[in-house]
């Protein structure tokens, strides 16, 4: 839709088992030729511009190779799919995608495994969840220019908690001032509807059809059921990239999100300033 060629790209991961998640896992160069050139002739069938590459030679890290090479093919999106959880290595280290978001400023858009391949990726509404934070707003431009290419309508979403769900370090002072928190959460929740309404407003000048909810409660609890009662097709997050402990410990919603929605999600990489 967006006019974008496609690189179907192998790694020869040294080691590697011989099957991974219940399925045979490829070992060698020769049949993972075989197997990217009858995928790339099925999508060139479908008008797609598509070619492919193995990189033969074993890699002990394959996030590290795939982000080296997104950049030596000068790549602007990976797109990659997920299990969503993969046990306790995936809890120490991070999934495969979480470390690769990592290595690389690239967006990342991921689909989780399962998913019906015949099935188009044509989504009507692209949800990005916000907070009223400047780095948030960074999966805005994304977001905007998939949804032309797409034809599709952006729903803008802010989750602000109740006294019930505040977050950790907030809790102590709900508990001990309950009418007062609640005071507080009632005035972010006027708070966001001005802060959206100026994005719908702003995104709507640019042609591209935007609407938006505030809604209450625990942020990827409530992003999770949004996404699936409005059918949003794609949701679009900013995200600083941490991965394993890393990610439990910190306040990443999309870390979180990830295993909890069947939508695809694009990550698109905060990178902090210097």
């Amino acid at each position: 839709a967006c006019g974008a060629s496609i690189t179907l790209l192998h790694l020869v991961e040294r080691g590697a088992p011989g099957q991974v998640h219940g399925e045979r896992h490829l070992t060698g160069a020769g049949e993972a030729n075989v197997y990217l050139s009858d995928a790339a002739r099925r999508l060139a069938a479908e008008g797609r511009n598509v070619d492919t590459h193995t990189h033969e030679v074993p890699v002990g890290n394959v996030a590290e190779s795939i982000a080296s090479h997104a950049e030596e093919h000068g790549t602007d999106l990976i797109v990659m799919s997920t299990h969503g959880a993969g046990g306790m290595r995936d809890v120490i280290w991070g999934s495969i995608a979480q470390q690769v978001l990592q290595r690389t400023t690239l967006p990342i858009l991921l689909t989780r495994a399962g998913r019906d391949s015949s099935q188009a990726f044509a989504p009507r509404t692209i949800m990005v969840p916000l907070d009223a934070t400047a780095a948030a707003e960074g999966a805005i431009g994304p977001a905007e220019g998939l949804a032309r290419c797409l034809g599709a309508r952006i729903r803008l979403v802010i989750v602000v908690a109740t006294p019930e769900t505040v977050p950790g370090q907030w809790r102590p002072t709900a508990t001990m001032l309950p009418t007062g928190t609640r005071e507080l959460l009632d005035v972010q929740v006027k708070q966001a509807n001005v802060y959206l309404e100026r994005l719908v407003k702003q995104i709507q000048s640019t042609g591209v059809e935007a609407t938006m909810e505030v809604r209450r409660g625990d942020a990827v609890t409530e992003l999770a059921t949004d996404t699936g009662e409005h059918g949003d097709g794609l949701v679009v997050v900013a995200t600083h990239g941490r991965a394993g402990l890393q990610a439990i410990w910190s306040p990443s919603v999309a870390a979180r999100l990830l295993t909890r929605t069947r939508a695809p999600v694009l990550l698109v990489r905060i990178v902090d300033a210097d």
